[in-house]
């Protein structure tokens, strides 16, 4: 009889473990404007974070009826700025530093995002928090890919038992990504989903704070 592999605990970033709500606005507002596209208000924006920036950039282009073939420069503008913006203005939220740090000292912790690995893993550096998880997974700068590819990938890189895994997360991308691969999905409030969003999506819980999430994760362990 073969062990199991063990139990691992993953977290979206943008919208669960980093506030990227006022670099993302600035650097996106700053690139549309600059290729004469109106920027986006605030509070339009908070609903199209989650899927990877070009999926987001699409739907917005042809809901307005830009030209599509800005997508790409759009992004490339965007990046050149988020690049050092990211780390200036991004903020962990409120409780969750003090999460992950009693998360780990008994659990194995990963990060699965859509975010470019290359600006994910600096952001979380910054806020001292990447010291805490085993792998930080994300796309490169020329992947487009969903969140169950992501997560895919990085199951093939800390292998878990998906079974007792559990993976956090903000939007309904994270909910059916863990769902495809049979890891149980917690969704949380803090970020850019909505309550309704993430129980639709079939969430196996949802929480409004981190204290109330680690008793939850304590819960299933």
């Amino acid at each position: 009889m073969t062990d199991r592999p063990p139990r691992a605990i993953l977290f979206d970033l943008d919208g669960c473990l980093v506030d990227s709500t006022v670099p993302i606005r600035e650097c996106l507002n700053a690139a549309l404007v600059e290729h004469g596209i109106d920027p986006i208000p605030a509070d339009d924006l908070a609903p199209r974070i989650g899927p990877p920036l070009q999926v987001m950039l699409e739907a917005l282009f042809a809901e307005r009826g830009a030209d599509p073939g800005l997508v790409e420069p759009v992004v490339q503008g965007y990046r050149e700025r988020y690049r050092t913006e990211s780390l200036r203005l991004a903020a962990s939220y409120d409780g969750v530093p003090e999460l992950i740090a009693a998360l780990a000292a008994s659990e194995r912790l990963g990060v699965c995002t859509s975010k470019p690995e290359r600006f994910a893993v600096p952001i979380l550096e910054q806020l001292g928090l990447a010291s805490h998880f085993a792998h930080i997974e994300g796309p490169g700068l020329t992947e487009v890919e969903p969140k169950t590819v992501t997560l895919e990938r990085l199951m093939s890189r800390m292998p878990l038992d998906p079974a007792t895994s559990v993976m956090i997360g903000d939007r309904h991308h994270d909910v059916e990504a863990a769902l495809a691969h049979g890891l149980v999905p917690v969704g949380v409030t803090w970020g850019f989903g909505s309550r309704d969003e993430l129980e639709a999506a079939g969430a196996a819980a949802v929480v409004d704070h981190p204290a109330e999430l680690r008793e939850v994760l304590a819960g299933m362990g």
